[in-house]
């Protein structure tokens, strides 16, 4: 009764909070993990242009696409072709990672050569242009005070349209064949400035807004009447990227040669994938007890805090997987964000299966970016022995 004096506390003599116990699990066989070129056929999203980071490097990015035709035994005009008034490319920028305000110059050239279905195109891959720029003189600008994501118009030599309205009808069949007599087109983009550090640009291709455009007028009856044609990119298409790095005396080098840096900083990059691989020691210490919370804290490196910009900005979400370096739903344990100058995993749920024996405990786990190889961002952590090192807390109750 002596509760009663304290309504907050009624009840407690009765029944008294469960008591707790915190462990920490030690993290060990820290180690960088850097991915071969990914595969960039037919990827959600593709790159254009140039940048230069401070810890991975200068990259240079283009993109090669072919265009649906949109049917079978399509024909242009029924008539005579008039003019071809003109053409658009006209490309979905979903981002840009580097300083867009920097002027670049927009390089489009047709291919001379079919994209195939069979091959496995990698960032290292090239692909064959007739090398001339189809893009009008004095419209191949490309830079942005403020960036938002939305099409972006690239006007084009008219004499493409009007080759490709007066392909034969053999070629205007079908898809296989109108894109073996049209193989497409390259996209790249250049600083104004050589050198200058400026932007890798983000397209996505599936966008409405990703269409080449031809504007044209065909004779009807003696009047010219206007016309238009769209050509998209749809699953009909082969579409892949090229990213290359040209720089190679930078951080990420200097992890990939000197494993003894991995003891203080370790780097998660997109693009050409770089991860941490680490293992986790000390799971008998749960003992079946009921799992009431458990996170991984992971602290950042102070340099690299001091590196992000609006212009380089910090990622926002990274995933963890356990066991296997694949990007596999069944393999993942969740996604980490920032809290202040570090990461945090909440793990309660499968770290709780661990205690219990309905799982085993993973014999490595792996951090990757979240859509690793869509994205240039790049996180610089901090290693076993710095001055904050990572850890796994685990709190539960005792029986």
């Amino acid at each position: 009764m002596a509760a009663c004096r304290n309504p907050q506390r009624i009840g407690e003599e009765l029944f008294p909070p469960t008591p707790t116990r915190q462990d920490t699990l030690r993290i060990e066989g820290v180690r960088q993990v850097f991915l071969p070129p990914p595969s960039t056929k037919k990827a959600p999203f593709v790159f254009m242009g140039e940048a230069e980071d401070t810890f991975t490097g200068r990259w240079k990015a283009g993109w090669a696409t072919s265009f649906a035709l949109g049917g079978k035994d399509v024909k242009f005009f029924s008539q005579t072709l008039v003019a071809v008034d003109s053409v658009i490319l006209e490309l979905f920028i979903a981002s840009a990672y580097g300083d867009f305000s920097v002027p670049m110059r927009v390089r489009v050239e047709r291919l001379t050569q079919p994209l195939s279905n069979a091959q496995s195109y990698t960032t290292t891959a090239t692909f064959s242009t007739d090398g001339q720029n189809l893009v009008l003189p004095g419209r191949d600008s490309l830079y942005f005070i403020s960036l938002r994501p939305g099409g972006y118009r690239i006007p084009l030599d008219t004499n493409l349209g009007r080759s490709i309205l007066t392909l034969p009808a053999s070629a205007l069949s079908g898809e296989e064949a109108f894109q073996q007599a049209f193989p497409g087109l390259y996209i790249t983009a250049e600083p104004m400035v050589a050198g200058a550090k400026a932007a890798i640009y983000t397209i996505f291709p599936r966008s409405a807004s990703t269409v080449l455009r031809i504007f044209y007028r065909e004779r009807v009856q003696g009047q010219d009447a206007p016309q238009r044609y769209d050509f998209f990119v749809n699953d009909s298409c082969v579409w892949a990227y090229s990213l290359q790095r040209q720089s190679t005396n930078t951080l990420r080098d200097h992890l990939e040669q000197d494993t003894t840096l991995w003891a203080q900083q370790l780097l998660v990059a997109g693009g050409l994938p770089v991860g941490i691989q680490f293992e986790v020691s000390g799971w008998e210490a749960l003992s079946r007890r009921p799992v009431l919370a458990a996170r991984l804290i992971w602290f950042s490196d102070s340099v690299g805090d001091n590196s992000y910009s609006p212009f380089y900005p910090r990622p926002t979400s990274f995933v963890l997987y356990a066991d296997t370096i694949e990007e596999a739903a069944s393999a993942a344990w969740g996604f980490g964000d920032y809290t202040n100058a570090s990461v945090i995993w909440e793990l309660t749920q499968p770290i709780q299966e661990i205690a219990l024996r309905r799982r085993l405990p993973p014999k490595h786990f792996y951090i990757w970016l979240s859509g690793r190889s869509y994205t240039l961002q790049r996180w610089l952590a901090a290693g076993l022995r710095s001055s904050h090192p990572p850890y796994l807390i685990v709190t539960s109750a005792e029986p």
